[in-house]
Order: structure tokens, then sequence, then C-alpha cells
């Protein structure tokens, strides 16, 4: 095996140890003690009730809340890109065994994430 092939291996693999370690720690420490974010509605009436906004202020904030997301959006795409490439590339050096085995890591991935990202859509208007 040459040396960079070596080095590769070596950098994917202190990337998955970190993802599993990092997967552990949320999992057990970090998850355990975080409550559940507020839905939309609950963040936006708290928000308003905190800094006393009146309708017109809690109207811009809308607008610029509205604004801000759909760029969100549009930032969340260009990474969904981004990651499928990454994927495929790592998909190049891989095996036929380790695509099966890195296919059942997308989906493990993939599931938490929406877990996690659970409740956190906001709902249009």
């Amino acid at each position: 095996m040459s040396p960079k092939t070596k080095t590769l291996l070596l950098i994917l693999l202190c990337f998955a140890l970190g993802v599993v370690v990092g997967f552990v720690a949320e999992r057990y420490y970090v998850g355990s003690h975080l409550s559940r974010r507020p839905d939309y509605a609950q963040a936006r009436k708290e928000f308003a009730q905190r800094l006393h906004l009146d309708t017109l202020q809690l109207s811009g904030v809308d607008s610029l809340m509205d604004s801000h997301r759909k760029k969100m959006d549009d930032i969340r795409k260009l990474f969904s890109s981004e990651r499928d490439t990454l994927r495929a590339d790592i998909r190049k050096l891989l095996d036929s065994t380790q695509n099966r085995i890195y296919d059942e890591y997308i989906k493990e991935l993939e599931a938490r994430d929406a877990r996690r990202h659970e409740g956190d859509r906001q709902p249009s208007k």
C-alpha cells in the first residue's frame, strides 16, 4: 500500500472515529440534558414578549425572518450538493463491501439528523 493511500485511510479513520465519539457524546451526555426546542410559534411569542415588541416591530421581525429563512434554505441546498459530491468521491475509494457498509453508515447519519431536527422545521405562513 502506498504512503499516499495509507495517509488517506488514516484521515478517513480519524474522521470516522470523530463521528463515532461525537455521536456517543451527543447521545449520552448532551442529548439527555437538553430539552426539546420550542416550536416556531412558541419561540416567536416568547421573543416578542421578551423584547416588548409592538405589532409593527413584530411584523418587521417576521419579514426579516422570512427573508433570512429563504437564504438559509439556499445555503442548505448548496451544503447538500457539496455533501453529496463528497460522498460520491469517498465511494470511489471504497470497494463493494466497504460501499455497503458506507450505505448503512449514511443511513444512520441521516436518521440521527432527522431525529435531531424534528420540530426545527418552521411552518410557512
